[in-house]
């Protein structure tokens, strides 16, 4: 009983607050997202959040593409991303200070802005 009643509250809650059901929704989809100010990412950094919480970020190198994999999880305003590249994982959380259909920025640990735009 107290289950279905702990469910029963989430579900209002999500109904009540529909940002929270679709923050995760925000993210995902469409063409992805381009870094347009950064103190770390290459400029064009592009990454791509699917829905099934995998992430893909491409970036360039000398000239040369290069992709990153990895995980994320949006909880609240704290997007944390799981990247693997070259046999070794990061972990980085960041804190989500704007998140729009178009718009996305966040701070780090550091509290280092990074600027993104979703792609058309």
């Amino acid at each position: 009983m107290k289950t279905t009643l702990w469910t029963l509250a989430v579900a209002l809650l999500m109904i009540a607050n529909p940002a929270l059901a679709d923050e995760k929704t925000k993210l995902a989809g469409g063409n992805g997202w381009q870094v347009v100010k950064s103190e770390e990412a290459p400029p064009g950094t592009k990454i791509q959040f699917a829905a099934d919480g995998k992430l893909t970020v491409t970036f360039l190198v000398d000239g040369k593409e290069r992709q990153v994999t990895g995980t994320y999880s949006l909880a609240g305003n704290q997007l944390t991303l799981k990247l693997s590249h070259d046999g070794r994982d990061r972990v980085e959380t960041r804190t989500v200070k704007k998140l729009t259909d178009t718009a996305l920025v966040t701070e780090d640990k550091n509290r280092k802005l990074e600027e993104l735009q979703r792609l058309p």
